[in-house]
């Protein structure tokens, strides 16, 4: 098997986990850079940040999904803590889908999911990361 890229990478994971990702949140599912900068929906952005090129290509991925601030009464924004809550959980789950979708890879959590405060839109988002290997030769 030929090494991928991370893009051909990015292409994968899109593949394995937008139809699960697009039952469980309220936006559209993206790959990186292509979010609208003024969205204010739900959206969860993959992207892979590196791989490696030996026999075993081991890298690191992430998905963020973006949780619109609420308005408590005050007038002042803050976080959806229950949402982000609800969103974190789906780490496991997430890895699951992924590893029942394609057999080269072998997906794992590599730290628990945290929460992040978007500055530009008001919103936060939850990161959870992803590490990977993938066998690029038979076996």
């Amino acid at each position: 098997m030929a090494r991928k890229g991370t893009s051909q990478i990015q292409q994968d994971m899109f593949d394995a986990i937008e139809s699960f990702l697009t039952t469980r949140i309220g936006g559209q599912v993206y790959q990186k850079e292509c979010r609208p900068l003024n969205s204010k929906a739900e959206d969860a952005v993959i992207a892979v940040s590196a791989a490696g090129s030996g026999q075993i290509q081991d890298g690191r991925a992430k998905v963020n999904i973006y949780v619109p601030d609420i308005d408590n009464g005050s007038g002042h924004p803050v976080p959806d803590w229950g949402r982000i809550q609800e969103l974190s959980a789906l780490g496991e789950p997430l890895v699951s889908v992924l590893n029942e979708f394609d057999t080269d890879y072998d997906f794992d959590l590599e730290k628990a999911p945290k929460d992040y405060l978007n500055h530009e839109n008001r919103q936060h988002f939850v990161n959870i990361s992803i590490k990977f290997n993938r066998v690029t030769f038979n076996t």
